[in-house]
C-alpha cells in the first residue's frame, strides 16, 4: 500500500505490433487499427492463429523480446529529465510470465530464466539499480507497479522504471489451444457472442518517483493499488468475483477513495466467457455497473505478463488526450450483469481510473491513478 510519501508515474511508453512508441500506438488505436491479425502456421502443431506478432525482420538478434523491452526502456528514459537523480536510489522491474522462453527449445537454460532477461535490460541503464523479477500470472504488470509504488512510499528507493514484457512463444499458443480458450477470430470483450481470447507479444515500461521533476511531461499521480487471490482453481476464475471485489475493496481502502469517485475502468477484458462474466459481477458489487469501462485485448491481443502495463500505458494516455477507447471486436455487450462498455470512443476528461487484473492461480489486482 502506499505510504506518505506520494508516488507520480509517467514517461509510459509501448512497442507492440499496433505501434513502435506510445504516440503511434495511440494513434492507430484511436483510428481504430489493431495489430491482430490471422497467422498462417505461426508454430508446428497450430495451423492457424489469430494473434499479434512483430514481423520477424524487425530484430537483428535471436532475442526478440530482449530488443523490443530494451526498445520500450529507452522510449520512457528519453522522457526524464536527468538531474542529481542518477545518483539516487532505483529499482528496475521486469514483470513477465515466460521471459525469453525460445532458448529453453535450445536447451539454454540459463537465457530462458527471466531473471537473465532482466539483468541483460538492466545493463543497458544509465544508472545504478536494484533489480526484480515479478512473475504472477497475467496480473504481473499491475503486481509489479505496487511493488514499485511500494518501495518508493516506503521511503527504499527513490525511482523505479518497470518493463513489461512477453513474446508470442509455441507454449503459451498450444497451452491456451489445449483449454479450448482461443477464438478463431478477433476477440469479442464482453460481448454476447465472445469465444475466447486472442494471444499477443509486447513490452511496456513506465517510470515512478516521489520527485515531479522528474518527467519532461506532466504525471499522474498513484493512489493505491492491491493483490488478492480467490483461490479458486488453476486456470478458472471465481465465478462470483469475490477475489477481484477483494482487491479493489482493499485499493480503494489504501487510496482512501470510495468506489463512486471512480470515474472509468480499464478492465482485464480477455474474451472468455468465465473471465468477462467474472469482472463484471466483481465490479456491480461495487455499484460500478454504469462507470464506463473498456478492454484493449482487442487491439493487442492477451500479452500475458505484459498486458497490464500496456493497458496502464495505454489508459494514461487516453487521460492526458481525453480519449478513452472503444473495446474493439464488442458490438453488443453480453453479460449476465451488465456493464457501461464502450462500443465507440468516448471524448471525456476524468480524473480517476481504476485499473484490474486477473490471471490463472485466481490471482487479481487492482491500481487507482488520478489525473492531477
Amino acid at each position: 500500500m502506499a505510504g506518505k510519501i506520494n508516488v507520480f508515474l509517467g514517461a509510459e511508453n509501448v512497442i507492440s505490433p499496433l505501434g513502435w512508441g506510445i504516440q503511434e500506438t495511440f494513434s492507430n488505436a484511436k483510428n481504430g487499427r489493431t495489430g491482430l491479425k490471422e497467422l498462417e502456421q505461426p508454430f508446428p502443431g497450430i495451423t492457424n492463429l489469430f494473434a499479434a506478432k512483430f514481423d520477424d525482420a524487425s530484430f537483428s538478434t535471436d532475442s526478440p523480446i530482449e530488443e523490443f523491452a530494451g526498445e520500450s526502456c529507452r522510449g520512457s528514459l528519453e522522457n526524464l529529465n536527468f538531474e542529481h537523480q542518477l545518483d539516487e536510489r532505483w529499482l528496475f522491474v521486469l514483470s513477465t510470465t515466460k521471459g525469453d522462453i525460445i532458448h529453453l527449445k535450445n536447451g539454454e537454460m540459463d537465457r530462458s530464466n527471466p531473471y537473465y532477461l532482466m539483468q541483460q535490460l538492466q545493463k543497458e541503464l544509465p544508472f545504478e539499480s536494484q533489480g526484480k523479477v515479478i512473475s504472477c500470472a497475467c496480473i504481473s504488470g499491475l503486481a509489479a507497479l505496487i511493488y514499485a509504488a511500494d518501495k518508493i512510499a516506503a521511503d527504499q528507493v527513490d525511482h523505479a522504471l518497470i518493463v513489461g514484457a512477453d513474446a508470442l512463444s509455441e507454449f503459451t499458443s498450444l497451452g491456451f489451444e489445449s483449454f479450448f480458450a482461443l477464438d478463431s477470430e478477433q476477440c469479442k470483450p464482453f460481448d454476447k457472442s465472445r469465444k475466447g481470447l486472442n494471444l499477443g507479444e509486447a513490452a511496456a515500461s513506465l517510470v515512478l518517483s516521489k520527485d515531479q521533476t522528474l518527467f519532461q511531461t506532466s504525471p499522474l499521480r498513484y493512489l493505491g493499488g492491491a493483490t488478492s487471490n480467490d483461490a479458486n482453481h488453476i486456470s478458472g476464475p471465481s465465478r462470483t468475483g469475490e477475489g477481484l471485489y477483494r482487491a479493489v475493496d482493499k485499493a480503494l481502502k489504501y487510496s482512501h477513495k470510495t468506489a463512486d469517485q471512480i470515474e472509468f475502468v480499464s478492465a482485464h477484458g480477455t474474451g472468455t466467457l468465465f473471465n468477462d462474466e467474472m469482472e463484471s459481477k466483481a465490479f456491480a458489487s461495487h455499484g460500478l455497473q454504469n462507470t464506463p469501462l473498456n478492454s484493449l485485448k482487442g487491439y493487442f491481443g492477451h500479452t500475458l505478463g505484459a498486458s497490464s502495463l500496456v493497458e496502464m500505458a495505454m489508459t494514461m494516455q487516453s487521460m492526458r488526450e481525453n480519449v478513452f477507447l472503444k473495446t474493439m471486436g464488442c458490438a453488443a455487450s453480453g453479460t449476465e450483469t451488465e456493464r457501461n462498455v464502450l462500443t465507440e470512443n468516448l471524448g471525456m476528461e476524468i480524473k480517476i481510473v481504476l485499473k484490474t487484473a486477473s490471471g490463472f492461480g485466481g490471482c487479481n489486482a487492482a491500481v487507482l491513478i488520478e489525473n492531477q
